[in-house]
């Protein structure tokens, strides 16, 4: 199997991690929203959400890190903190995608959702990972 191959197989999994990691983040909000807005929880919005991205991030870490990179040459807690700081900068990237998106190109808030997850993931998520937080991955 050639480099390029190997590249796009990985590419593919984390792909896959990514994907399984938004149902999981959404799953998980929804039934907390329910489980909140029943017992009269003010802003429940905000806990589910919460919740929701943490258990999203803490599956695609674990996808990541032994299936999808499957690497594991780095302490799980240095990793984990690397992960967290590109979480973070991928989520200011993200929100300052979705700024330009509806403030500037005007385009529906629920439609530019998707678009901006999609060139976030791919222009700085996916290379942040691949470089920094699982470096040396097996291909």
């Amino acid at each position: 199997m050639n480099l390029s191959a190997k590249e796009g197989g990985l590419v593919a999994r984390a792909a896959v991690s990514s994907l399984a990691a938004t149902i999981v983040d959404g799953v998980f909000y929804q039934l907390m929203l329910a489980f909140l807005t029943r017992a009269g929880t003010a802003s429940a919005y905000v806990t589910a959400a919460l919740v929701g991205a943490v258990a999203g991030a803490v599956t695609n870490f674990v996808l990541n890190r032994y299936w999808a990179f499957r690497s594991k040459g780095k302490r799980i807690w240095v990793q984990g903190t690397q992960y967290a700081v590109g979480s973070l900068l991928t989520l200011l990237l993200l929100e300052a995608f979705l700024w330009f998106l509806i403030e500037k190109v005007g385009l529906d808030a629920r439609v530019a959702w998707l678009p901006a997850k999609v060139v976030v993931w791919i222009a700085f998520s996916y290379p942040f990972q691949r470089v920094f937080v699982f470096a040396g991955a097996e291909r």
